[in-house]
């Protein structure tokens, strides 16, 4: 969990005084969810590798002090087994962490309105979180549920459907005065309510805040580089925050998927102390139920802070030193269950200074903080760089002065793009614990970055690189996501630019058949007339015929018409997801690739079933050609 917000439980803990351990908030959910059943415990691969490990010499098993190492409990809370599947279950072992589940005496929920009859509803309520399953565990361990409440009504006045928790597992409710809802049931530290966050109301897309240029926000733009159209996105709380406003300042946010662990999808995540509900929410579901999506690979990409990362790109988040301690929330299971993982933190802590006017596109380092953030050794590994490459994970770390990544090709992290106006051997490797690998092919971060102006970023890609010809089967793929046209001389450059793209196909083969994907496309009002004309001239003299789909129908009509290994080059898109050489893919990597290119999640069966030989470029055609039967 995360002992942040409970500063005098954190000192209770570190002054030993009672029993402590800080485990994965997402494996302590299901913890709960499996007590709920009498399942023995949670069984996960979150956690390996990291302090939470309970192997000699990789982690402690999560223990926080003295006492929870020298407690019977510790020896059976998190263990480590092996389970093998299949006929050749031996040979097909791997390691797991269990998380026993533990009896819940008491339990203490609140929800907003409760009958009669106990029956609980959230409709006040920014979150969900795990009230219903922390009752069920308590109520079927024997225990007592206590609900506090901001009102109370007849039983029958709630809609069966708005009833969050059933009355039968409710013993007490406590009703709050509403002249105390501030002190003792305000929506979060700093607010009373919000109904933006529980989701009564939206508010407006423009209200997103824009960062001004500094330190901060020069890294969340240069995170922002990663956001591709569609993706599932969880943000860490912090810096990473900043690549909201980035993406709201640049237009992207509307064609990205931003989660939070508590269990929200889309919308505006909420920051500092109220972080964890959004501001125009698309759907709330429970804690355990998105840590289920999470684990099971429904992330794209994350954005995690980083407080100290070590040589081999550890990354410690959950303690500073024996009297600091945070724990490390959520971090564990997004940053162990994500394809693509962006640590962002400023070079250094505690008095940076530096100067970035924003006209000339570069920055200054005017002073360095006390405190070094890369560091010989991490004081407590959240995240493991070496579990990252066996797992098949990208893996950046992004600062306001070079950008660094940990692959399979180098036991430490590489240096991979520097800032411009920044001294290599002065502004980097002097403030570092340890030498990194320098990239013989070291870039400048892009100078956008540094200026006041908005960067512009083309999501999408260029007009060019958004039209696919299919030679064998003659049809183009028009990808137009995204465009906006604002006035009668951009309809006349997409018309034009269009029908330069297709004149020399159609000159030499005659008509195409277009299939065109209009998913955020945009015609200003007024414009409806000129634009009909513009994609008339294009019918008359390049198509055969037109289908209009949406994003993933368009994707998958595309990837299905060049569903041949030698339309797709087995190849080379075998060398692009071994992004590490190593001459295999993981099951990770594998995943991820099915999943970007063909728009298909692999079941884990499936990719068991795929991957039970090993995936090297031998039989990598054969897997190929399995996972394209799945579009017959």
């Amino acid at each position: 969990g995360h002992y942040g917000q409970v500063p005098l439980l954190g000192n209770l803990a570190t002054s030993n005084q009672i029993e402590a351990w800080t485990l994965p908030m997402g494996s302590i959910s299901r913890m709960i969810r499996a007590q709920a059943t009498h399942s023995p415990g949670h069984i996960t691969t979150v956690g390996l590798g990291t302090y939470v490990d309970p192997t000699p010499g990789i982690g402690v098993g999560g223990a926080a002090n003295e006492l929870a190492l020298a407690s019977p409990l510790h020896q059976e809370l998190v263990t480590k087994i092996s389970i093998g599947f299949g006929p050749t279950a031996d040979a097909m072992k791997a390691d797991y962490l269990m998380y026993k589940a533990l009896p819940i005496q008491v339990a203490i929920i609140r929800a907003t309105t409760a009958d009669s009859s106990g029956n609980l509803s959230f409709e006040h309520e920014s979150l969900l979180c795990d009230q219903r399953i922390i009752a069920a565990a308590a109520a079927n361990s024997g225990g007592v549920v206590l609900a506090q409440v901001k009102r109370i009504c007849e039983t029958g006045s709630l809609p069966s459907r708005a009833v969050g928790v059933p009355g039968a597992m409710v013993d007490c409710v406590c009703v709050v005065d509403e002249s105390e809802h501030d002190v003792y049931h305000p929506m979060s530290y700093t607010k009373r309510s919000d109904p933006v966050l529980y989701g009564k109301i939206r508010s407006p897309v423009e209200d997103v805040p824009k960062m001004q240029l500094n330190e901060r926000k020069i890294i969340a733009r240069r995170a922002s580089f990663a956001l591709k159209p569609g993706k599932v996105i969880n943000l860490g709380i912090g810096l990473p925050e900043g690549i909201a406003s980035v993406a709201g300042e640049e237009g992207q946010l509307q064609y990205v998927t931003l989660t939070t662990e508590p269990g929200v999808f889309g919308g505006l995540p909420a920051s500092g102390k109220e972080f964890g509900p959004s501001s125009n929410a698309d759907a709330l579901v429970e804690m355990n139920e998105m840590f289920d999506f999470y684990d099971g690979g429904g992330l794209d990409m994350c954005f995690l802070g980083a407080a100290q990362i070590s040589p081999q790109g550890d990354v410690n988040v959950s303690r500073m030193s024996a009297e600091k301690l945070i724990g490390p929330g959520g971090f564990i299971d997004i940053s162990q269950s994500t394809r693509n993982i962006s640590f962002l933190c400023t070079f250094t802590a505690k008095g940076l200074d530096i100067d970035c006017d924003g006209a000339e596109g570069k920055i200054k380092i005017l002073k360095e903080g006390k405190i070094k953030k890369f560091v010989n050794q991490v004081y407590e590994r959240t995240f493991s760089g070496e579990e990252a490459v066996r797992r098949g994970q990208k893996v950046y770390y992004v600062t306001e002065r070079g950008v660094f990544r940990r692959t399979a090709s180098h036991d430490v992290i590489e240096l991979i793009e520097i800032a411009p106006g920044v001294d290599l051997q002065k502004d980097i490797l002097d403030q570092m614990e340890f030498e990194p690998i320098i990239s013989p092919n070291l870039k400048q971060m892009d100078e956008r970055i540094f200026r006041h102006e908005k960067m512009e970023i083309e999501l999408f890609g260029s007009l060019k690189d958004r039209v696919t010809y299919h030679e064998g089967d003659h049809v183009i793929f028009i990808d137009l996501t995204g465009i906006s046209l604002a006035s009668e001389d951009e309809v006349r450059w997409l018309g034009r630019s269009l029908d330069l793209i297709l004149l020399p196909i159609t000159k030499e083969r005659g008509p195409v058949d277009a299939i065109v994907n209009y998913d955020g496309f945009d015609c200003k009002s007024g414009l409806e007339e000129a634009y009909a004309d513009a994609v008339e001239a294009l019918s008359s003299r390049h198509y055969k015929s037109v289908k209009r789909y949406s994003f993933n129908a368009f994707r998958r009509a595309k990837l299905k018409t060049m569903a041949s290994v030698e339309a797709l080059n087995a190849k080379s898109l075998f060398r692009e997801w071994d992004e590490d050489n190593t001459g295999s893919l993981s099951p990770l990597q594998l995943r991820a690739g099915v999943r970007e290119y063909f728009g298909i999640r692999l079941k884990q069966a499936e990719l068991d079933a795929l991957c039970k030989d090993g995936v090297t470029l031998r039989n990598f055609t054969d897997i190929l050609l399995e996972v394209m039967s799945k579009f017959e």
